[in-house]
């Protein structure tokens, strides 16, 4: 059994065509046949139902293909490893981060890893932490730092990095800086319910938990206007002083200059884990636990420190 093999068979697993494998892999069909037979013929079972259909995978061939997989990424990676010894590269790494993580500390990573390890590449993914969870399990990424799943399946691995509170956000002159000032005390809710919200395009528990403030404090919940993917139109739409938003704390504090978080009364605080999700079968290249240790380090730091509030 070989590397070829296993990659060839994986190939014509994932599209189930002969020919449509044997051009992805650019070889003739008869050379992919008969590296599939070799293949078979080492394991001593069928693992293709060959018809006019294509190549329909039997019980065997489902079953080798999850190890197989397992056994092609530790070669790739053991590949990269001694390719970076040999060429003193600092090898490559492909992560996901949602837009919080994304502009939020990453940066800081970015700063610490440049000095530490200037030959380390890096790919950052960004999405919403639905979607980058969906991208460690498909193994297009190495790992995601997001939200975790509230019931993970078991296959994945989810360490806490440390907090990332939600604040309700807004400019500086804003009206209810202008009111808090005055007032020398927290914002009541009732007042968050005379301004336009601009909101990022989340949904789930944090906006749920978001609502049900306001509803047990018996007021109905503020409609965003505007729902956003775009970091930069957020700003935008906060700098004109009449809009709010609820947003990561470190997002507030790293990269909304001229934003600021309201104290308000109840408290709308959110205090969420932030976490690194991966793969438990998936070994981990020295590149990624290079870029792990470093977020590590930077989650950890106090977020309340960095977030100046009026």
């Amino acid at each position: 059994m070989t590397p070829e093999e296993l990659r060839s068979f994986l190939t014509a697993y994932e599209l189930g065509s002969l020919q449509k494998a044997a051009a992805a892999l650019s070889l003739s069909q008869p050379t992919l046949s008969r590296r599939l037979q070799r293949l078979e013929d080492v394991m001593g079972v069928p693992l293709f139902v060959r018809s006019h259909r294509g190549l329909d995978p039997t019980s065997y061939g489902h079953a080798l293909a999850r190890r197989a997989r397992l056994i092609v990424e530790e070669l790739e990676l053991t590949r990269r490893e001694i390719a970076r010894i040999r060429t003193a590269i600092g090898g490559s790494v492909i992560f996901g981060a949602s837009p919080g993580v994304a502009t939020g500390f990453l940066p800081e990573v970015i700063v610490q890893l440049e000095a530490a390890q200037p030959d380390l590449h890096m790919t950052i993914v960004e999405g919403v932490s639905e979607s980058l969870v969906d991208q460690v399990i498909a193994r297009r990424i190495d790992f995601a730092v997001c939200t975790a799943p509230l019931d993970p399946p078991d296959d994945l691995a989810v360490e806490t990095l440390g907090s990332d509170p939600f604040v309700v956000a807004c400019a500086r002159g804003h009206p209810l800086q202008r009111q808090q000032d005055e007032a020398t005390g927290p914002v009541p809710l009732t007042a968050l319910t005379g301004y336009p919200w601009v909101m990022p395009t989340f949904r789930g528990t944090v906006r749920h938990w978001l609502e049900t403030r306001f509803v047990t404090a018996g007021l109905t919940p503020p409609v965003p206007r505007i729902e956003t993917s775009s970091m930069l139109l957020l700003k935008q739409l906060l700098a004109d002083r009449r809009h709010l938003s609820y947003l990561p704390a470190r997002l507030v504090a790293a990269d909304f200059v001229d934003v600021m978080a309201l104290t308000c009364n109840p408290g709308l605080v959110l205090m969420r884990q932030l976490s690194m999700v991966r793969l438990r079968q998936r070994s981990l290249s020295p590149a990624a636990e290079t870029v792990l240790a470093t977020l590590r380090r930077v989650a950890a730091a106090p977020v309340t420190a960095r977030v100046k509030e009026a």
